[in-house]
């Protein structure tokens, strides 16, 4: 049975027992280097445009990811996540509405066993941009049958719809059944430059939700034509002309997804579905997407973080200020004409080591050290860190002395914080491009410390 729990902080509805055989949990942090997805830079940026524009504020956000049931939470990546929370928040506020979303995500999954097709029925294999909520070309439809057309060989019966195990399969209680045909195309039809005989067919098992009439109309989309395929019938025999880079060059791009994709993610095409419908209703748009994703990856370039840091080493009025004042004190130094939130500025000492983490989500001073590295999003990170923190630190090298205090920070809210690190002792005679040098965002985290 389906867990109801649902998500809160991580670090309460973490068991013990959980501690000790959640592979995730148990295993070390993993901390490489993170390099986000297209489609996760995306959803991150679609997020900040609509706070923007008053659409939609944080905490919304947030309840849509604690309104998901535990068992499912424990299986999304972090942005899958969000598009989840999103696109729940987008439908229950008529932002979108269920049609907007079908359009690009395509239509919910129904079970039936009523068959539409008859042996002998002339039947068309629907295009590779029809829309279905199953990752592409992962499907259980070979590309090279997309947009053709055959004869019903074979009703096979009422099978469970392998697309929905593949990728929507959370629900173990549920079965989703269709129809399976044996379709008979010729393969001349198929092939532009097929060897055999004329009367040569191949047989194809195809479930009904993927054939539609043959006399229903159809046409390539102008996304197809402006990718090289120009428009013809696919029922005629491939006569004195070749077709035969369509087939090639479709093989190719579904062999370049293959590889690209790695793992394949349940609610990845939910996100892609879920932008490419926002822009479409013109509540975003793909130039001012563009903008705030560039905005997003270039926080971290900058050095924001760092120079504060650095200002604070060789300025102690500078430092007074900045623990005082964190938001007002940075927004002037950096020449900001806002704070996207309120920063509290923390010193780590001899006496006491600062460490930052959020067990509700993740929040972290983005507009100060870019988007979050990965480690610091983890169920692992956020379970662990507040219960045992000298255990996460020393994963990151840092052995503190048993007497040295760990204050750690649960940014819940409203609040974002910046640790300024120690000092080495051996960098008194520096410039600040040197100190620049060996600041690192993992330092003003507090996961470690600096070293020169």
């Amino acid at each position: 049975m389906v867990s109801l729990d649902r998500v809160a902080d991580l670090a309460s509805i973490i068991t013990e027992q959980e501690l000790k055989n959640d592979e995730e949990l148990v295993r070390p942090l993993d901390r490489r280097i993170d390099e986000y997805a297209y489609w996760e830079q995306q959803i991150d940026a679609a997020l900040y445009l609509l706070l923007e524009k008053r659409i939609m504020n944080v905490h919304m956000l947030r309840k849509g990811i604690e309104s998901i049931d535990k068992a499912v939470y424990n299986k999304l990546t972090y942005y899958e996540r969000w598009a989840v929370s999103l696109a729940k928040y987008c439908l229950e506020s008529g932002i979108l509405t269920q049609e907007d979303l079908n359009k690009k995500y395509g239509p919910p999954l129904h079970s039936t066993d009523e068959q539409l097709f008859q042996v002998g029925d002339k039947v068309r294999v629907r295009h590779e941009n029809y829309a279905t909520r199953w990752i592409k070309p992962h499907l259980r439809t070979p590309g090279y049958l997309y947009g053709k057309v055959g004869i019903i060989e074979r009703c096979c019966g009422s099978y469970p719809n392998p697309e929905y195990f593949a990728y929507d399969n959370t629900d173990s209680t549920t079965v989703h059944h269709q129809p399976l045909y044996r379709v008979r195309f010729n393969q001349k039809d198929i092939w532009s430059q097929y060897e055999g005989t004329a009367d040569d067919t191949i047989d194809v098992e195809i479930f009904q939700h993927w054939l539609m009439p043959a006399s229903q109309p159809y046409a390539p989309t102008e996304k197809d034509e402006g990718e090289g395929c120009h428009k013809h019938d696919v029922d005629h025999q491939h006569k004195d002309h070749d077709h035969g880079h369509m087939h090639e060059a479709r093989a190719i791009i579904e062999q370049t997804a293959v590889d690209r994709e790695g793992t394949s993610l349940p609610a990845q095409h939910l996100s892609e579905s879920l932008v490419s419908a926002l822009i479409d209703k013109k509540i975003i748009n793909p130039e001012e997407l563009r903008k705030q994703i560039e905005a997003n990856q270039m926080a971290g370039v900058e050095q924001r973080g760092a120079n504060i840091v650095v200002e604070a080493w060789l300025n102690p009025k500078f430092k007074e200020r900045l623990l005082k004042d964190g938001t007002n004190t940075i927004a002037e130094f950096l020449k900001l004409d806002k704070m996207e939130d309120n920063i509290v500025v923390v010193e780590n000492t001899d006496k006491i080591h600062n460490l930052v983490v959020c067990t509700l989500c993740s929040c972290y001073p983005r507009q100060l050290l870019g988007i979050p590295p990965g480690w610091y999003k983890s169920r692992s990170y956020r379970a662990r860190t507040p219960r045992n923190p000298r255990s996460v630190l020393k994963e990151f090298g840092t052995v503190l002395p048993n007497d040295m205090k760990i204050q750690v920070h649960d940014s819940t809210s409203d609040l974002r914080y910046l640790v300024i690190p120690r000092r080495p002792a051996a960098t008194q005679n520096w410039s600040r491009e040197q100190l620049l040098s060996i600041v690192t965002r993992d330092s003003m985290v507090g996961v470690c410390d600096v070293t020169a």
